[in-house]
């Protein structure tokens, strides 16, 4: 039963079965193919293509180009890869979820810039109203001026 759509080229599964008045046997054919059938402004027909004779009632679809279609049905402007209303759709999707994304990042940057406070000299956290730590305060007391400036003394001795 693991069957494929009989039109040629069609690798999705059969959904039904169409058989003409004119003809003993039928096929198996896949949605897509059978609402391209229906469709007047399309130009695919299941009579051409399994080569079935036609009823005198059933008049021949107007042949006209095959116009590129987005996987919705809606047809494609030249040089695009999705129909107008998929495009405005997912624009608008990419919009609300950048505007989420914003908000909490936004929202997650508020909390750590409160709460961290930086030491001026090695860069950990220190309180308010104090420039340095209490383990670089501590050592600053015994340090001499001279020594805390020289150059040497900064690369070494930083928490």
């Amino acid at each position: 039963m693991n069957r494929l759509c009989d039109v040629k080229g069609c690798r999705s599964l059969p959904l039904l079965g169409w058989r003409p008045l004119t003809e003993r046997l039928g096929r198996q054919i896949c949605e897509y193919h059978w609402r391209r059938h229906k469709d007047e402004k399309d130009s695919f027909d299941l009579f051409d293509e399994f080569k079935f004779r036609r009823s005198a009632g059933i008049p021949k679809p107007v042949a006209k180009k095959d116009v590129p279609r987005c996987a919705c049905g809606g047809e494609l402007i030249p040089g695009r890869r999705l129909c107008t209303v998929c495009a405005t759709e997912r624009e608008r999707q990419r919009k609300r979820q950048h505007y989420h994304d914003k908000k909490k990042s936004q929202a997650e940057h508020a909390t750590t810039k409160e709460s961290t406070l930086q030491c001026k000299q090695c860069g950990g956290p220190r309180l308010t109203d104090h420039i340095y730590c209490s383990k670089c305060a501590k050592r600053r007391k015994t340090v001499a001026r001279r020594q805390a400036q020289s150059r040497y003394w900064r690369k070494q001795h930083i928490c």
